[in-house]
């Protein structure tokens, strides 16, 4: 079977073309955001450039293909206006300008009715509803032209398809659909936004194929057209999709942000926690993830290189970060050998420099007990340990839901990093990189429907 597989990142689009599962040929493009105070976004324009640059490059020594899959990275609002063109969006995870709505959002619908719902609090930015309200509040204006609403890959797949579809991992994080029940949108929560359902995409799931590429999109892109294009979902679910996604399996991708991801065979929605769909469920089983992340957990080593180190290489400052990484002690009861070793620095770091996804505040990093003795060494060893004892933290916690079964599987490219972080985790633990990362789940999945989801 031949398949392109599309990872899209809110920084970078990854693209494969597979052959029965080997990867032929890869392309990697960069996607630029745009940060401006408290508002992230990635622009929708400058995505679908960037997202019909990779699939060029993928496929430019190949004709033939039997079926396209996508992940995306979420949340990502978009919303078009009649004509189709993007008028909002990307608005990001990052993005926090939406605190008061939504408080707003949970004093209206009350916060445990709304997370026995979705699944999750309305987190500014983190919950598409909330960015969605201050639109309304803000830009009253635009907000009447918006037509259609969606995520990144509602976005992806209709430009190749003409068809508004959306999966339940995506859904998930617009903040108005039934993550719990699956029971399609919320019209309560629409209600409290201002949204019609006739501006929601139709809801099918990952593994289930959308529509088919269109002529004008195919012969632009150099692929056959009516080729297959699968409903698509959120990039953690693409990766736990290349494990065995049982209950108890955990996927730790080690990226800009940092994240945790659980599968389970039932939702348990809690205040701290994203809680989602995995995505299949029409032929696949369904499956639900537990979220725990570290906003900025890469993205806080890259600040630390550019703004602290910047006359070390990278890979200068890889040894570095390794070298004091093994300096450190994890928290450990009293009678364990290493309690007695050298404590940490007494500088310390508050890791919030994209502030936390699963928190109603605006929280922002800060080095603490800095004097005039503190060198840039000492706060980057703060910095390591802070984002290691939060890995700790919310590995415990997710290990409380539902027990972790061996192996581990990882992903992402701050090896370093996590190999730190997987020091300070309770437990005896094998880890296995992910073949291909979120693309071999993408494979994974459409490979084993056979021809079930083709029609």
């Amino acid at each position: 079977m031949r398949i392109l597989a599309i990872d899209v990142g809110s920084s970078s689009i990854k693209a494969g073309y597979f052959k029965n599962g080997h990867l032929k040929d890869f392309a990697h493009i960069p996607v630029m955001s745009v940060l401006q105070s408290s508002k992230v976004e990635v622009p929708a324009t400058g995505l679908l450039k960037a997202f019909e640059k990779a699939i060029c490059k993928a496929m430019a020594s190949h004709k033939k293909i039997d079926a396209i899959a996508l992940d995306t990275f979420s949340p990502g609002l978009v919303a078009l206006d009649k004509q189709g063109q993007p008028i909002v969006g990307c608005i990001t995870h990052q993005d926090r300008r939406s605190l008061q709505q939504a408080c707003e959002l949970e004093a209206r619908i009350g916060a445990e009715k709304h997370l026995n719902i979705t699944g999750n609090r309305p987190f500014p930015g983190g919950m598409a509803s909330t960015s969605l309200l201050w639109i309304k509040q803000h830009e009253p204006g635009l907000f009447k032209q918006i037509a259609r609403i969606g995520q990144p890959t509602t976005l992806l797949v209709h430009h190749l398809t003409g068809k508004w579809t959306i999966d339940p991992s995506q859904a998930a994080f617009l903040g108005l659909y039934d993550a719990i029940s699956l029971a399609g949108w919320s019209a309560e929560l629409c209600q409290a936004v201002g949204i019609k359902m006739a501006q929601l995409p139709e809801i099918l799931f990952s593994d289930e194929v959308v529509g088919r590429t269109q002529a004008p999109i195919s012969e632009r892109l150099g692929i056959p057209a009516d080729t297959p294009v699968f409903a698509s979902l959120v990039d953690t679910s693409a990766a736990m999709a290349a494990t065995s996604a049982q209950p108890g399996t955990l996927v730790h991708s080690a990226g800009s942000s940092d994240v945790l991801a659980l599968c389970l065979k039932t939702p348990q929605p809690a205040y701290d926690i994203l809680t989602r769909p995995l995505g299949p469920g029409k032929y696949l089983p369904r499956r639900w993830l537990a979220v725990s992340t570290i906003a900025a957990g890469g993205s806080t080593m890259k600040w630390l290189h550019e703004n602290m180190f910047r006359d070390l290489s990278a890979k200068a400052f890889s040894k570095l970060t390794m070298r004091i990484g093994r300096q450190l002690v994890p928290t450990v009861p009293a009678s364990h050998p290493m309690a007695d070793a050298t404590p940490m620095a007494p500088v310390r770091f508050q890791p919030y420099l994209a502030g936390d996804r699963t928190s109603m505040e605006n929280r922002a990093a800060a080095f603490e007990n800095l004097t005039l003795a503190t060198d840039r060494c000492a706060m980057l060893q703060a910095a390591i340990a802070a984002l290691a004892q939060t890995s700790q933290d919310r590995f415990e916690r997710l290990a409380k839901i539902h027990s972790i079964c061996n192996p581990i599987y990882t992903m992402g490219g701050q090896t370093e990093l996590a190999a730190i972080m997987q020091r300070y985790w309770p437990g005896d633990w094998k880890f296995q990189p992910l073949k291909h990362e979120a693309l071999g789940g993408l494979v994974k999945m459409v490979a084993s429907l056979e021809t079930r989801a083709f029609g």
